[in-house]
């Protein structure tokens, strides 16, 4: 198998950016570690969602799709790409094809790309495990994983330090499989053990609360009280109800209590790209649809965050490309 994938990944061959960034060093299953310039001062994110790549009859869609979001990354000149979910679709024909042209694609961005999964992504013949061994042989790709302690289940949960001047981390971003599964679409009981944990880790190991972002793909069911409360200020816009799916708002009661996830960024509701702080001071904030195959009400672009070394500051704004 994996020489097929490693002929797929040769013979399709795509334009080299220049390298903005490290690649991620892969400290354990659940832990990444990623060394930025010194020089820098922020890091740009660019975060990218709900692409749908593979569905029926799209394909010339996907072709859009990889354009505008490599005029992203040359406008941007991002550090890190945080990739929301939903970037594969139902419906895949050739999965292994389709998986590898997708990360043939972010790789040759030549710069780190993390991965959650949406709930469409496990959907037309690869699950969870297939897409995680083919994101393993990526040059550039970030998939963790860890076991819980009800059967040693397997959850794509992992930690990402993100490091410059120094060796301790600037901003740490945590990343969560919500499910897609019946009975699993929300982060459960025992990731948010996982989180607490890897938090303590963290806080022990270098004497001090490290900020943090997360990124997961459906959104907490706080989204919804946001938007409704007239009284925070938002950004963004608003078209579709909130789909939370089955989160009951044990997640950010959990980021609260533990103070380090200063924002959280999602996918899924494709027609809701706002963001504000809501209250417990955590940024809520939708991703900007990025792909052409499920586009109707807006040109498709990215989110682009950018997270401050002086004073823990987040930058956040929406951004579609621009050709000349």
């Amino acid at each position: 198998m994996l020489f097929k994938i490693k002929s797929l990944l040769f013979f399709i061959v795509l334009p080299v950016l220049s390298i903005a960034g490290e690649k991620a060093v892969k400290e354990a299953d659940d832990y990444f570690t990623i060394q930025l310039p010194d020089s820098i001062n922020s890091i740009r994110i660019l975060q990218i969602t709900d692409t749908h790549l593979g569905k029926d009859g799209f394909w010339k869609q996907d072709l859009t799709t990889f354009k505008r979001i490599k005029r992203l990354v040359e406008m941007y000149d991002p550090h890190l790409l945080a990739l929301t979910g939903d970037i594969l679709t139902g419906g895949k024909k050739d999965p292994h094809i389709l998986s590898a042209f997708m990360i043939n694609f972010f790789d040759s961005l030549k710069r780190p790309w993390l991965f959650v999964f949406g709930n469409h992504d496990p959907e037309g013949g690869f699950k969870r495990d297939s897409i995680a061994q083919f994101i393993d042989f990526s040059e550039w790709g970030v998939l963790g994983s860890h076991k819980t302690g009800v059967g040693n289940e397997i959850k794509y949960d992992y930690v990402v330090n993100l490091i410059s001047k120094g060796n301790k981390p600037a901003w740490q971003i945590y990343a969560f499989d919500s499910g897609s599964e019946k009975e699993f679409k929300s982060i459960k009981d025992d990731q948010l053990d996982w989180y607490r944990k890897k938090s303590k880790e963290t806080e022990t190991k270098y004497a001090q609360i490290v900020p943090a972002i997360s990124i997961f793909h459906i959104p907490l069911k706080q989204y919804q009280d946001l938007w409704n409360d007239g009284s925070i200020p938002k950004s963004g816009e608003s078209r579709e109800k909130v789909c939370f799916e089955q989160d009951d708002g044990r997640v950010y009661d959990a980021f609260v209590k533990v103070g380090n996830i200063k924002a959280t960024f999602c996918g899924h509701d494709h027609y809701n790209n706002y963001w504000g702080t809501y209250k417990g001071g955590i940024i809520l904030a939708y991703g900007y649809i990025s792909g052409e195959a499920t586009n109707w009400a807006w040109p498709t672009g990215g989110k682009l965050v950018q997270l401050s070394y002086k004073n823990q500051n987040i930058k956040i704004e929406n951004v579609v490309p621009k050709f000349e």
